[in-house]
């Protein structure tokens, strides 16, 4: 479990259409970011590098992708709801 202290942005991630879909969000507030990733709510900029995958097939496919993407390497996957 992440530290109350440490502030873990975040991505929601799911599928549409065959196409992966990440939504980022604040880790703070919990609010949803536009592309500039800046939260009105917090007055602060996001950097997320978590992403949550409800299901487990977006689960693999994400966590395959951060395996073999070096420029991911920094991010990790969760499975279940954040």
């Amino acid at each position: 479990m992440t530290d109350k202290k440490e502030i873990r942005d975040y991505f929601v991630a799911s599928m549409e259409d065959d196409s992966l879909v990440m939504e980022p969000h604040c880790g703070k507030c919990d609010a949803h970011l536009e592309q500039d990733y800046y939260c009105e709510t917090c007055k602060r900029n996001c950097l997320c590098l978590d992403i949550y995958c409800e299901v487990e097939d977006v689960y693999e496919k994400v966590s395959n992708f951060i395996r073999v993407q070096p420029r991911f390497k920094k991010f990790k996957a969760f499975l279940g709801k954040k």
